[in-house]
């Protein structure tokens, strides 16, 4: 039996920034529909940070907070869950950034209604959420050390594309073009043998929050 035919829409961007101060933005929103059959939304938000400034991922998630909450009271803790779960490296035992929100299979809001608005709200949001921070970061000088650094991170965040992700994962069993499916990659990367970071460093810090995620809202 052949599987039944489906219908897919979906709008994704990753901005990987030259910056080692400027954090990976990654966000999507997509539709998925069986011909003839139910539909559901999924996406979400996150950062990812190489060097971590509290305050932006905590005016990141009150943004989407406010989303979540304004389209179903309670759903971002859930969402929020949702994104930590989902962008963990096993191997590695760490996430891969500070997190967002993220959701899947959703056909409707508890009181029944279409998910619709919400998602549109979350796509509407993408620059708004992030630009704030980019704009504040961008003319921040960095070291050369500091970008060995994002450049080592951004490894692992190509690590969990190839490894885990489902939606890498999907395009490239699905025969799609594989050019499009791993356009979100980083544009360089570095890889050294047991890259740990010194005690009482900034990039320690970073990693103690990957291993343990932090309530931000």
């Amino acid at each position: 039996t052949s599987p039944p035919a489906y219908f897919a829409a979906a709008c994704s961007l990753v901005f990987h920034s030259a910056s080692p101060v400027v954090p990976t933005f990654r966000s999507d929103v997509r539709y998925f529909e069986v011909v003839g059959g139910d539909g559901w939304y999924g996406g979400g938000a996150d950062l990812t940070p190489y060097y971590l400034y509290d305050e932006d991922a905590e005016a990141f998630h009150r943004f989407y907070k406010g989303i979540c909450e304004k389209h179903e009271e309670g759903s971002y803790a859930k969402y929020k869950k949702w994104c930590d779960d989902y962008f963990y490296i096993p191997a590695r035992k760490e996430h891969r950034g500070v997190g967002g929100i993220f959701f899947d299979d959703l056909a409707s809001l508890p009181d029944g209604s279409s998910p619709m608005a919400f998602a549109k709200e979350v796509a509407e949001g993408f620059m708004p959420s992030y630009l704030p921070i980019a704009n504040k970061r961008k003319e921040e000088a960095f070291t050369q050390e500091q970008r060995d650094w994002q450049l080592l991170r951004r490894g692992r965040y190509l690590e969990f594309n190839l490894l885990y992700d489902r939606g890498v994962r999907f395009g490239l069993d699905g025969q799609g073009r594989t050019e499009s499916v791993m356009v979100s990659a980083p544009p360089l990367i570095a890889w050294r043998y047991r890259a740990d970071p010194e005690p009482g460093t900034e990039e320690h810090r970073l990693c103690g929050v990957l291993a343990e995620p932090r309530e931000w809202a």
